[in-house]
């Protein structure tokens, strides 16, 4: 199995933390993580990263911010948008999926 590069954008730290255990995975290359935007851009473009994740907030313009992050880059990535107050997740390459338990969310990662 391939090793995926993530990079997560996140808004509550606690959101931060609990991606960061759960993504410590001999399969998974953690590369970063902000809560800004314009940092986010940019460390995107260096890093190369395959996988986004990238946390939703009711009345936050996710969507928006995901499809500027696909048309930025150069390279094949997919971007997971996770909604925690609803157990959503959309994934940037016309899939949904609604997440039953944390380990869905390492699955997705590992076998995509």
């Amino acid at each position: 199995m391939a090793t995926r590069r993530v990079f997560v954008i996140w808004i509550h730290p606690l959101f931060h933390e609990s991606v960061r255990l759960l993504l410590t995975h001999p399969d998974i290359e953690w590369l970063g993580a902000t809560s800004d935007h314009s940092t986010a851009l940019t460390q995107i473009e260096k890093l190369c990263p395959d996988t986004i994740l990238l946390e939703e907030e009711e009345g936050s313009n996710a969507s928006a911010e995901a499809l500027e992050i696909l048309e930025a880059s150069s390279t094949n990535m997919r971007v997971i948008r996770l909604n925690l107050a609803d157990n959503e997740l959309k994934i940037y390459r016309r899939e949904d999926r609604t997440v039953a338990q944390a380990e869905d969310l390492l699955h997705l990662i590992q076998n995509h």
